[in-house]
């Protein structure tokens, strides 16, 4: 059976090619393309993971309601008439009781890590330079436990900021604002309150430019004592030993307090959304694929049997029944699907390689090249979608040329 099929693939070896190489050309785009698109995933998601962990806990903003200071300063049956209307925030937002939280957290076994922090505006100068910066004030022990910041550390460490008092680690375009150097002096201040001095002990580079030329960090204590809130914590970032659990463990602990709980994913739903239409796009190119690869096969497996007819007259003559013709074309093109989906997956993976070693002129995370993913599943994905088109495709015409008596074949041909 193997041994006719082989000879029929092979005595029209212009058609084999062309599934053949139909096959692997579509696999190999979706090796590309979901190699490319799960790149910038990984990218994405590991700059927000750096500020955003598992699930962050923060005060909630008070904000002045103009319903509630009615209800509190005039009678029930009083029309209100606001000239302009109350707006604003009561405080800062602020945790009600984060000695509590850590507690909590400490005690729960689901818990791999947590770290306070506080974040503020601060304006950043140098001479006559003046920056606007977000300070997070952090214990860098801790924060380090949680997000992997301290991987794009381009000099010092985060740990550097525990030596001593008012140390700061800035973003790299911070620096580049600035003109600083590490070990320099800059004064820091909140707007509010005189400048004190910092020491630079670092400088992070992201590879993102809106956070590398916004973000500053400092130790929480010296951060509380610049903005004159001793004690004060603005959010918690925990870390779980398992990402999915971060929306049930969100909703859970929301019920223990009014601080504002959120998962990763409802904290970054803007980033979510793109992800699912990445997914749509991904799976509306699988599909193309897995179309246009089965209409070609299809189209050449149907020439294929008109073709040969007679051949399949003499199997049928000699005691091959439908099974085994159907058998027969089957294996022509799982054969063919097996192979051609397998070399694509290569291609593809050597195409990726290149691609991943293009210099693009511009900085993408830690290098300058294009972000490129190779992890397992999309290999998967692409050699089962081959074997699905293929077999789809085989099934129909397999089952045409099963039905196929001899007498009918001659009668054709006549």
């Amino acid at each position: 059976m193997w041994f006719i099929a082989f000879r029929q693939m092979f005595s029209k070896k212009k058609q084999t090619v062309l599934i053949f190489l139909g096959i692997m050309f579509g696999t190999m785009i979706y090796v590309i393309i979901a190699g490319t698109q799960y790149g910038m995933r990984d990218y994405l998601t590991e700059q927000l993971l750096n500020n955003t962990a598992h699930v962050i806990i923060t005060g909630n903003e008070r904000k002045i309601d103009p319903v509630d200071l009615r209800e509190r300063f005039f009678p029930a049956d009083s029309l209100v008439n606001w000239i302009i209307p109350p707006a604003g925030k009561r405080e800062e937002a602020r945790l009600e009781n984060p000695q509590g939280w850590f507690e909590r957290l400490s005690a729960d076994p689901d818990v791999l890590a947590f770290a306070p922090r506080l974040s503020i505006n601060a304006i950043l100068s140098r001479g006559t330079l003046r920056h606007n910066v977000g300070l997070v004030g952090i214990i860098p022990e801790r924060h380090v436990q949680v997000t992997s910041i301290g991987d794009y550390m381009l000099s010092g460490k985060l740990d550097d900021l525990k030596v001593g008092t008012n140390n700061v680690v800035l973003g790299s375009g911070v620096m580049e604002s600035l003109g600083a150097r590490v070990g320099q002096t800059i004064l820091l201040s909140t707007g509010l309150s005189e400048p004190r001095p910092f020491k630079i002990v670092g400088v992070f580079e992201l590879g993102n430019q809106q956070i590398d030329e916004t973000l500053a960090f400092g130790h929480l204590n010296d951060v509380q004592g610049l903005n004159r809130t001793p004690g004060r914590v603005s959010e918690i970032s925990i870390s779980l030993t398992s990402i999915e659990m971060s929306q049930d463990k969100a909703h859970n602990w929301s019920l223990y307090s009014n601080d504002k709980v959120q998962g990763w994913e409802e904290a970054n739903a803007a980033f979510m959304q793109v992800i699912r239409i990445q997914d749509i796009v991904r799976m509306v190119i699988t599909g193309a694929i897995l179309l246009v690869s089965a209409f070609g096969m299809y189209n050449v497996l149907s020439i294929m049997i008109s073709q040969k007819q007679k051949e399949i007259a003499i199997l049928r003559s000699i005691g091959y029944g439908p099974n085994k013709i159907l058998l027969l074309i089957l294996i022509q093109g799982l054969t063919l699907g097996i192979s051609g989906g397998f070399l694509g997956l290569v291609v593809g993976h050597f195409a990726n390689v290149y691609l991943d070693n293009i210099d693009l002129g511009f900085k993408i995370g830690k290098g300058t090249s294009l972000l490129i993913s190779y992890r397992p599943d999309i290999y998967i994905t692409a050699i089962v979608a081959a074997l699905i088109s293929t077999t789809v495709a085989s099934i129909l015409p397999a089952r045409q040329a099963a039905r196929l008596t001899p007498l009918e074949i001659i009668r054709s041909n006549l």
